[in-house]
This record gives C-alpha cells, sequence and structure tokens, in this order.
C-alpha cells in the first residue's frame, strides 16, 4: 500500500514523511503537481495528501485531474493548506478531507490510519 505526499516545499515535504513515517504504507514523495501526475500514472495509491498552494497547477487541478482517471475516482484524497481560503471547494461526494496546516500529528495519524484500514478492508 501507498501514499502519495505532495507539498512544493521540500522541507514540509520530508517533515511531513517522517511525520507518517509509522504509518503501514510506503511513502512516495512529489514536489509539484506535475510530479504528482507522473506518480500517479507509474502505481497505485491508496491515498493521496496533497497541497492546496502549489506552483503552475494548483492542489484542486491535481486533484481535479486525479478523478478524471477512472480508476482513481474512489481514492481519498486530504488537503492540507495554510490557508482559510476555501473557495474552491472539493467536489461534492468524493472523499476528501481539508486539514489546516501545519499538521498536527495526533489529528492526521489516526485520520489517515482509518482512511488506510478502510481501503485495506475493501
Amino acid at each position: 500500500m501507498k501514499i502519495l505526499l505532495v507539498d512544493d516545499d521540500r522541507a514540509a515535504l520530508y517533515a511531513l514523511s517522517e511525520m507518517l513515517s509509522d504509518l503501514p504504507a510506503e511513502l512516495v514523495l512529489a514536489e509539484s503537481g506535475e510530479d504528482a501526475l507522473r506518480q500517479i500514472l507509474k502505481q497505485e495509491f491508496a491515498l493521496i495528501l496533497l497541497d492546496v498552494r502549489l506552483p503552475k497547477m494548483d492542489g484542486f487541478e491535481v486533484a481535479a485531474a486525479i478523478r478524471s482517471l477512472e480508476r482513481l475516482r474512489r481514492t481519498p484524497i486530504v488537503f492540507m493548506s495554510a490557508n482559510e481560503d476555501r473557495r474552491k471547494q472539493p467536489r461534492p461526494g468524493t472523499p476528501e478531507i481539508y486539514f489546516r496546516k501545519p499538521l498536527e500529528p495526533d489529528v492526521i495519524r489516526p485520520t489517515l490510519a482509518q482512511l488506510l484500514a478502510r481501503k485495506d478492508a475493501t
């Protein structure tokens, strides 16, 4: 089982990978929306953690591209953002969650573990 972590801030990306290293999944890192889409085309992911503010393609644009692929329509996407700007909400009916940065390990880890357990049960 794999989790894709997407954040253009390299330090934040590595801190996030350390924070989640005890989850029962392989962590794959991407530093841009384009890199995330390349990874998605090459491998399967049980869960995607996606920063909203990315250069060129923002997180919502990346999520729309992901959702355009039939095999990924039900893959949970967890959005992360330092801003409260929610003008671009995730589409209704899609399994997305929104966390505010800085992420709190005691909050995000159990949420992700629960999403992985659901994915593992299917």
